[in-house]
């Protein structure tokens, strides 16, 4: 973990207790917690429980030019860009000169998971930066007097002048989405460095700079056997710079076709064994844990297969006191921490597919706007006497089933087409989040609108067509969703390394034509073909991925331990309590799951996500 200080008067001296307050020196333990002050900036670096990063981390000054770098994380093509040994100095120093010489197009060159910091003192200039996609996050507070930074909003909180007070707009955000893709977090004051971005403070202000932009234009036009060789060799090469030889090796596998294409790609660059692990929710149409047998027996990994059943659920509690924002997908939160906690002590690091769908427009989100957009062409009236018929169907216990796809449909189409994919992931439409609210909130609610910022990161995308844009928005705001799964597994001694975001991976993936990705109906077609006679047959001709597979809509149905504890924490004396929100809102949202009109199990589950995390947070 690292975190920092930086007041804008240069006469202003930073003591040691200051910086050392961000630092949770009872856990941590003062001596593994280093310190450097120069004048009015100081930084510190603490161990993040995972040693290939925390043996990747510097802190280096020197004082003499009155300049520091700070690093934490890992550099994947560190060896293929440096030779440190040669040069005889430190990782710091190489950092530092390199950054001098070439700016922010060094971070561009830098492939890997990382935050950093330089420090010119006789310039009074400091640069904060991340990796492309954020995969290691950044957040900062800024005001008149200062600037405080670190890799966790925790730590930021623990400085005694930055009090923990909710931000509406990063809680309208929130409720939306069941994360927040917004800069803003849910703290008032504290924000997130975006994707791509470096913050530089020089003159007193503070600006944040674009170092990387992701281009969908210029597609190739080359064939697509030519695709499929480049491709597969690239994604060879992802997986080999994130394998540690030095290490135990695990990754996750869902038997679907990213997690699947990781660990085929694995096997040949590793020395022993593999160590495979996947969960496993029983019912007809939960359990898709026989795929990922396939794989692991034609690898010969060491699987372990979690059973993942509603007492799991009820670690909800545990797993929100690592997250810095709620974030709720009881198929993603949930499950990696149980995951984490079964591997802890087996493996070092986990590979996963993340970044698949991405890449190659897997999501179903794809295929729901394909359908839109012939829809749209239907007459307004005949499309409104869809929707309507669509809305009325009931839910089922099965996670897709036409019922189930035609009530999120018609629910989802009523959202702006400027909202490209995201326009599927939202969980409230504007009258029903006034109805959620007490009234004395609802004018703060509306003071920001979450969807403009959505939109306007679509109206960056330089791609030429829908599909472009809808994969370029996404690396910008649900893939960070996906990414927090890091911090959970952390808690573990875990590392998270993700070779589907390799930024050359992504950029090359950029540039392949769209209907190579979406074929008519069928998802990452180019992958399929380029790892067709790689993976078993059965893996890359499968028709029916289920995706973060977790039956609690049916859990929370009829498992009375979890009905009863969701029924506690959103009981109308605590919702009361909070003040937020309408008490008779939230029962009805209940009323209707338990009764299957509606599937309400998201929002349910957001909500009690979201007052665990105010409790250990807000409430402190």
């Amino acid at each position: 973990m690292i975190a920092g200080i930086l007041y804008a008067d240069p006469k202003r001296n930073v003591i040691e207790n200051e910086i050392s307050s961000l630092f949770d020196l009872i856990t941590k333990g003062e001596q593994e917690v280093q310190f450097v002050i120069d004048g009015n900036f100081a930084v510190g670096l603490g161990p993040s429980g995972v040693n290939a990063i925390d043996e990747n981390s510097e802190i280096w000054l020197d004082r003499k030019r009155s300049a520091v770098t700070l690093f934490s994380g890992s550099i994947f093509n560190r060896n293929r860009l440096f030779d440190t040994e040669a040069r005889g100095i430190s990782w710091g120093e190489v950092l530092y000169d390199e950054y001098m010489n070439k700016k922010t197009s060094l971070l561009s060159e830098l492939n890997g998971n990382y935050v950093l910091a330089f420090w010119n003192g006789k310039n009074q200039q400091l640069s904060l930066a991340q990796d492309h996609l954020g995969i290691e996050p950044l957040y900062y507070f800024h005001d008149d007097d200062k600037l405080v930074f670190a890799s966790s909003i925790k730590a930021i909180l623990r400085h005694p002048e930055i009090k923990a007070a909710i931000n509406f707009g990063g809680l309208h955000s929130y409720l939306l989405f069941n994360y927040n893709p917004s800069q803003e977090t849910l703290i008032s004051g504290i924000k997130k460095l975006p994707q791509g971005h470096s913050l530089v403070f020089e003159n007193r202000k503070l600006k944040t700079e674009r170092y990387w932009c992701l281009s969908f234009n210029g597609v190739t036009t080359k064939n697509e056997q030519l695709i499929s060789e480049e491709l597969l060799s690239l994604l060879k090469d992802s997986v080999k710079v994130r394998v540690r030889n030095d290490a135990t090796h695990g990754a996750f596998l869902s038997g679907g076709m990213d997690s699947s294409t990781v660990v085929g790609l694995m096997k040949p660059l590793v020395n022993g064994k593999i160590h495979t692990f996947s969960f496993r929710c029983k019912g007809k149409s939960f359990d898709e844990s026989h795929y990922a047998k396939i794989v692991c027996d034609r690898y010969e990994t060491d699987h372990h297969l979690v059973e993942y059943d509603a007492e799991n659920a009820l670690l909800i509690d545990d797993v929100v006191a690592l997250m810095d924002e709620p974030f709720s997908d009881i198929g993603i939160e949930v499950a990696s921490f149980i995951l984490g906690k079964y591997a802890q002590g087996m493996v070092d690091y986990v590979l996963t597919g993340d970044g698949g769908d991405e890449l190659f427009a897997g999501h179903p989100v794809y295929q729901a706007d394909q359908v839109a957009q012939k829809f749209s062409r239907l007459p307004s009236p005949l499309q409104k006497a869809i929707t309507g018929i669509f809305s009325l169907f009931p839910d089922t216990d099965k996670k897709k089933s036409f019922a189930v796809k035609a009530q999120r449909f018609a629910y989802s189409y009523q959202f702006s087409e400027k909202l490209f994919s995201n326009r599927w992931r939202i969980y409230y439409q504007p009258s029903e989040l006034k109805r959620l609210f007490q009234n004395g909130f609802t004018n703060k609610l509306l003071e920001a609108d979450p969807l403009l910022e959505i939109e306007a990161i679509y109206q960056q995308a330089d791609g030429v067509d829908h599909l472009s844009k809808t994969l370029y928005g996404d690396y910008f705001t649900v893939v960070s969703f996906y990414l927090r799964r890091m911090q959970l597994l952390r808690a573990f001694g875990i590392e998270g390394r993700f070779p589907m975001l390799d930024p050359r991976l992504v950029e090359y993936a950029a540039k392949i034509p769209s209907e190579l990705k979406l074929k008519g109906s069928e998802t990452k077609y180019i992958l399929h073909k380029t790892m067709s006679g790689v993976l078993p047959d059965e893996i890359v001709f499968r028709k029916d991925k289920l995706g973060h597979s977790v039956p609690f809509k049916n859990w929370l149905r009829d498992e009375p331990r979890l009905k009863g504890f969701i029924q506690d924490i959103l009981s109308p004396e605590k919702i009361k309590k909070r003040g937020f929100f309408n008490p008779a809102f939230v029962e009805n949202l209940l009323t209707q799951h338990f009764k299957k009109t509606k599937n309400n199990s998201h929002r349910l589950w957001a909500l009690t996500v979201l007052e665990l995390w105010m409790q250990k947070n807000i409430d402190k």
